[in-house]
């Protein structure tokens, strides 16, 4: 989906000459660009709880850094925006970033020898003891492990971490058909590799000890240990002057589609699955498999993993109430952060734009019928003149075409908002309500609304006169304890909007959504129906989420024609 065209509109020249540097404006700009874009990463996160999708750790571990990166781009924004007051910034930014790395990040197996070992040394007491639970009793004490050391040094020798991961992040175990195409890629990967000369000799001299007399070989590959270990291939009739090939073979069995289901199953990075090779006399005929450890996808593993990572990354911990001023000591997780960022950015720029009642440039308080405060900022022809000496103001000072129309339908009296502290102040005093969540930018034939709704956030943009083409953008973004929940409401957004003629984008709990074009009439009645909506989604949050997409969409159109009977 396209960026919204907020500052098409709130441009640099809307503000009065010398009342705010450049580099300020564009920093807030670049604010709102930079926070949209860490929304959308911090949503795969609940798209992954959802446990429709069975993937491979390293594209958690990527996602986050990916994540904290953009993320310390924002806090360069705000510091930008006023040095001195955000001085301490990359202070709050580097806490939690550490937290959220310690929490995704995981440690590698060694590379480091012994490479090797022989059963005999193999006893109670040693680390590769559980080996002799595969060992079959004829091969008595004649026997070699190749510890999991050996793959770890092939991957470091021949620099494979880098393209191997960026082929395990591509893996859904859903998408049976994709795993099969990865599976051949990393298969491929790994036959091109090689080890030292020195290794490869030390590995055939082994080969040939164990198969004197010019006997063959059986090779177990086994993934995991001790108790855990599970037999994911076999080789039977190995000569000894074939046994570097053979052991090229049982590394890419790891890799074979029945053990990537096996280990994503168990939620474990490649590197934190260890890979062990049994070797020793016997094989009469040859007889070659990769695939014989047999399971389905399983989330679970991965579900306990990422519900505790979670807290220090895209659980939100802040605006649990109406009118909540948000404080960095308040931050617990990357997703805090993006949100404070986006809140001071909002009031800094308000602060440059002037105090209430300082006319058409100042900031108005809309105070509405529900317990809604929005901090409207008047591009001219956006509110009537007779706002222009008040601080706060009322929907009836409203003008802006498209902003009457999304109000009309949020203060539909269908939906009966609770009553707040905020709601119960004299129109004429201005709440103290310290934050800037909510705002709203006004013309005539514009609007850009961004509604903080307790932990859900909604935005709102419209254009629509007769010269250009109108267009309506939305988003939203729910929070709330449940991931399932968040997602559900994300669900229903698709389906109501969707059969609007939205051209829909989501992902988890954050959708995005457009529709170009069209008569300014049916735009109008659209932004009606999302007031309607976003209202139905914060009031009934509860009742909504226990709904399934179709039920859903059909509850809503249900209000849109109780609504349609009931004007206000």
């Amino acid at each position: 989906m396209g960026e919204f065209g907020l500052f098409s509109h709130w441009t640099f020249e809307t503000f009065a000459p010398g009342s705010i540097p450049r580099a300020k404006y564009n920093a807030f700009r670049d604010i709102q660009r930079q926070s949209a874009f860490c929304f959308s990463l911090l949503a795969y996160y609940d798209d992954l709880l959802t446990g429709d999708r069975v993937v491979d750790w390293s594209m958690i571990s990527k996602l986050t850094g990916r994540l904290t990166i953009a993320i310390r781009k924002l806090v360069d924004l705000l510091q930008a925006m006023n040095p001195v007051e955000f001085m301490d910034a990359h202070d709050w930014f580097a806490k939690l970033a550490f937290y959220a790395r310690m929490s995704t990040e995981h440690a590698a197996i060694a590379a480091t020898p012994p490479y090797l070992a022989v059963i005999p040394d193999v006893r109670s007491g040693h680390p590769l003891a559980w080996v002799r639970m595969h060992l079959p009793d004829t091969a008595g004490e004649s026997g070699l492990v190749i510890t999991p050391a050996l793959y770890q040094y092939l991957v470091e020798a021949n620099d494979l971490r880098p393209r191997l991961d960026a082929l395990l992040r591509q893996l859904d175990l859903v998408d049976d058909a994709l795993v099969e195409a990865v599976s051949e890629k990393l298969v491929s990967m790994v036959l091109s590799a090689d080890l030292p000369e020195r290794l490869r000799a030390e590995l055939e001299i082994e080969a040939m000890e164990l198969a004197r007399g010019g006997g063959l070989l059986e090779v177990l590959v086994l993934a995991g240990s001790g108790e855990d270990a599970v037999l994911i291939g076999r080789r039977s009739g190995v000569r000894a002057a074939d046994f570097f090939t053979a052991w090229i073979g049982a590394v890419c069995c790891k890799f074979s589609p029945s053990a990537l289901t096996l280990r994503l199953g168990l939620g474990l990075a490649d590197e934190e699955h260890p890979l062990t090779v049994l070797v020793y006399p016997e094989g009469k005929e040859a007889a070659n498999s990769c695939d014989l450890w047999r399971g389905g996808p399983d989330a679970g593993a991965l579900l306990r993993r990422l519900g505790q990572v979670v807290p220090r990354i895209s659980q939100l911990h802040v605006f649990r109430a109406q009118g909540e001023a948000l404080r960095p000591e308040q931050c617990r997780s990357l997703h805090d952060l993006v949100c404070l960022c986006l809140e001071r950015g909002l009031s800094q720029i308000f602060s440059f734009a002037g105090e209430p009642a300082r006319g058409l440039t100042g900031i108005k308080q809309m105070r509405l019928e529900i317990p809604v405060v929005i901090n409207a900022f008047n591009l001219g022809g956006g509110l009537f003149p007779t706002a222009a000496e008040r601080a706060v103001i009322s929907m009836e000072d409203v003008r802006s075409t498209p902003a009457w129309s999304f109000l009309l339908g949020l203060v539909n009296p269908v939906v009966s908002w609770p009553v707040s502290e905020h709601a119960e102040a004299p129109h004429g005093e201005a709440s103290a309500m310290p934050h800037y969540s909510s705002y709203a930018v006004l013309a005539q034939c514009f609007m850009h609304c961004t509604l903080r709704l307790e932990q859900n956030l909604y935005v709102v943009e419209c254009r629509c006169d007769d010269e250009t083409p109108g267009y309506i953008q939305f988003r939203c973004m729910f929070g709330g304890e449940r991931s399932r929940e968040r997602v559900r409401r994300v669900e229903i957004v698709r389906a109501v909007l969707e059969a609007e003629g939205f051209a829909v984008d989501s992902r988890g709990n954050y959708l995005t959504a457009t529709r170009s074009g069209g008569e300014d009439v049916y735009i109008q009645r659209n932004l009606v129906g999302l007031g309607l909506l976003v209202a139905w989604l914060q009031v009934r949050g509860a009742e909504v989420a226990s709904m399934e997409a179709g039920e859903g969409a059909s509850a809503f159109r249900r209000l849109v024609g109780e609504a349609r009977s009931n004007p206000l």
